[in-house]
């Protein structure tokens, strides 16, 4: 055996973990059995041979993980230093999305196995602990106890034999995943075992959470405080009175501190057996009234002098390899970060959407021409029907359908209900681990990710940071889509986001969209796409766009709209959107009378180039949109000349009307005439079928 295979066993014993019989150094990730049980795969090891040999190694079920390399950090030169943090950062990716694919598939095999179950009444498990089933089922001669998490989604089963030996299906998660009995009213009571929980229930009559151990108390504690806000919660610690350090008590209070609660203890009579730790022994050894006594009694927990009451792990920086931001479209999208997408009713935001939705799943060209990189794309929209709007538009914009999802209901057993942004992130997370891939999750709106008031702070960024973290997890790209609030125009574009100044402190890209209120030169209605603030990279420039609606062939009747990407603007978002903003007269005696007669005494020799018109603008102080105003009302004509064949090189040139006279009204100026864009999103359509497979 070579010398770093054994050190790599022995670094793995060390840690606390039976190592495997046969050890592969290919840099894959191998699963083993920690237990010594058959079936049992929970222990998980990565072990690169080549160059500087290095690994990591854990165990899913009890939380152990460690990294080992056979030459030390400070022995290292820079190159290898690198070369050997990117490998650790490789095996951390590998093991999360094993652990998550390894979950999904025990969360299938839990659904089956549940489903096949009966309802369990007689079992000599619940006879020799003296209780009720509340719930459990029966698979054949085993109990089987559902985990489950905040949402109601089931995850896992654990199984008790008839001798009382219990056990957890393998691969299944168990970190937050608990079993409930009764409802809470008021108080809610955690604590490790389905015996223990069932006396506590029978006893004081109040809710119970089942942890099923020490190590998943504060887990569950945590998960259940986020769900239940205003809940007294009490944490049922198991007293470990022979075991070193008690790790029940010092569990439960740990739980207890993360959530604000009190912590009971079972209290014995003087003749207390070794064996007697729980409530459950409690209950069978002094009866109801001395379980119900101390939880009566029931006490806070504070953090004394000399305690730590939680521990805080810290990184240093030497161990965390600097790495790129991975772009998915350079400067304005990022693989495993938050992007918000602001804009007014009308600007198209979601027909944008799943323009870029397309772009991705056929590894398009993204609106500056680099090359999109090809992906699945999942997406959850609370106000738009999949069938009628979102579909066409996919198909509009030239989406390859198989890429694109769309999150639906949430089953849970018999019952069926909307799938909640807020509640049910780690059914979704199954979900994207299972079909692969995901570069982009949309969210339409994200201010349904938010269960309390969307414009505090603390509830948006509480609300928010599930989706933030799943991305992360995932590498995808997250797109929020949201409104702008009323009469916020000229502020900050991200401050004009609706809710909390959070949706915005969170992104790390805030994209908008706006629409001019003004024709352009050739009776377009132009709009902008533009990046109002990135953490990440430039913050600054954007692209005009247009809408386009078209009937699909092959489904007659149904219309829909694709975005229409146009040239390249520059300048921040403040102020190219204060010039889309800008409409309206002022009357006859303030700037816009000004600014006529500006335009008239500029325009008395002759035409000038537009260019040049807006440089002498600037330089008298008026605003473009002031000046825009001003030319509509002298009835100023707006002309092309010049260039070759197709345009290139023409100039476009202001020029006064023949006979120039003052009209009574800035409208008298303006052609009659509607444009082929309506006010809203869904448009008019124009003559002309553009043909879409669908």
């Amino acid at each position: 055996m070579s010398d770093y295979l054994h050190q790599f066993r022995q670094a793995i014993e060390s840690g606390g973990l039976p190592a495997p019989l046969e050890i592969i150094a290919d840099g894959k990730l191998h699963r083993f059995s920690t237990s010594g049980k058959r079936g049992d795969q929970t222990g998980w090891y990565s072990l690169h041979g080549d160059g500087i040999p290095a690994g990591a190694f854990g165990c899913w079920r009890s939380g152990v993980q460690s990294t080992w390399c056979a030459k030390s950090d400070h022995d290292m030169s820079a190159g290898e230093r690198q070369a050997h943090r990117a490998r650790i950062e490789n095996m951390k990716r590998q093991r999360e999305a094993e652990q998550l694919r390894v979950q999904a598939q025990a969360a299938k095999d839990a659904a089956a196995r549940f489903h096949q179950s009966t309802p369990a009444s007689q079992h000599p498990y619940l006879t020799a602990k003296g209780i009720q089933a509340h719930g459990a089922r029966l698979e054949n001669e085993k109990l089987l106890i559902p985990m489950r998490d905040t949402g109601g989604s089931l995850h896992s089963l654990q199984t008790i034999e008839a001798d009382g030996s219990k056990r957890f299906l393998s691969g299944g998660r168990v970190s937050g995943c608990y079993f409930s009995i009764g409802k809470p009213a008021g108080k809610l009571i955690v604590c490790e075992g389905f015996a223990t929980g069932a006396s506590i229930h029978e006893c004081t009559g109040q809710a119970v959470a089942v942890a099923f151990n020490a190590g998943n108390l504060e887990a569950v504690a945590v998960a259940l405080r986020a769900k239940y806000p205003t809940l007294a919660i009490t944490i049922a610690a198991d007293d470990d009175w022979r075991t070193p350090d008690n790790p029940g008590l010092t569990k439960a209070k740990a739980a207890a501190l993360a959530v604000t609660g009190a912590v009971a203890v079972p209290v014995f009579p003087a003749d207390r057996p070794d064996k007697a730790t729980d409530f459950n022994d409690l209950h069978q050894l002094a009866g109801v009234d001395a379980v119900r006594r101390c939880f009566e009694n029931a006490q806070a927990v504070t953090v004394t002098e000399g305690e730590c009451a939680l521990d805080v792990s810290l990184i240093c920086a030497s161990d965390i390899p600097p790495e790129p931001v991975e772009w998915l479209w350079n400067g304005w999208l990022a693989a495993g970060k938050m992007h918000i997408f602001g804009g007014a009713p009308g600007t198209g935001k979601t027909t944008i959407s799943m323009g870029l939705a397309a772009t991705i799943s056929t590894g398009g060209r993204w609106p500056d021409g680099s090359q999109a990189p090809i992906g699945n794309v999942v997406v959850w929209s609370g106000e738009d029907d999949p069938a009628d709007t979102l579909v066409p538009r996919l198909a509009l914009s030239g989406a390859d359908l198989s890429r694109v999802f769309f999150i639906g209901d949430i089953r849970h057993g018999s019952e069926c209900r909307s799938f909640d942004p807020a509640r049910d992130m780690d059914a979704l997370r199954r979900k994207l681990a299972e079909i692969g891939g995901v570069k982009l999750l949309i969210v339409d709106p994200v201010v349904s990710a938010i269960v309390g008031d969307s414009h505090k702070n603390a509830e948006v960024r509480r609300g928010l940071q599930p989706l933030v973290d799943l991305a992360a997890s995932m590498r995808c790209a997250l797109l929020g889509i949201t409104h702008f609030s009323k009469g916020t125009g000229g502020r900050d574009p991200v401050e004009r986001l609706t809710g909390s100044l959070a949706f915005g402190a969170l992104a790390r890209v805030v994209l908008v969209a706006a629409k001019h209120q003004e024709e352009g030169e050739d009776g377009r209605t132009t709009r902008l796409f533009c990046r109002a603030k990135s953490n990440i990279g430039a913050d600054d420039g954007g692209f005009e766009y247009d809408l386009h609606q078209s009937e699909l062939k092959t489904h007659p009747g149904v219309f829909a709209s694709s975005v229409l990407w146009g040239a390249t603007v520059e300048g921040a978002a403040r102020e190219l959107l204060a010039t889309a903003d800008a409409t309206g007269d002022d009357g006859e005696g303030g700037t816009l009378a000004d600014a006529k007669r500006f335009l008239a005494d500029l325009l008395a020799d002759g035409a000038m180039p537009t260019k040049a018109i807006k440089a002498d603008a600037d330089g008298a102080g008026y605003s473009w949109a002031t000046i825009r105003r001003a030319q509509k009302a002298l009835g100023i004509e707006s002309v092309k000349e010049g260039g070759e064949y197709g345009g290139r090189g023409a100039i476009w040139k202001w020029a006064l009307p023949a006979v120039h006279k003052m009209l009574k009204t800035p409208q008298d100026a303006q052609q009659n005439r509607v444009s082929a864009l309506c006010e809203v999103e869904h448009l008019v359509q124009k003559p002309g079928i553009v043909e879409v497979e669908i």
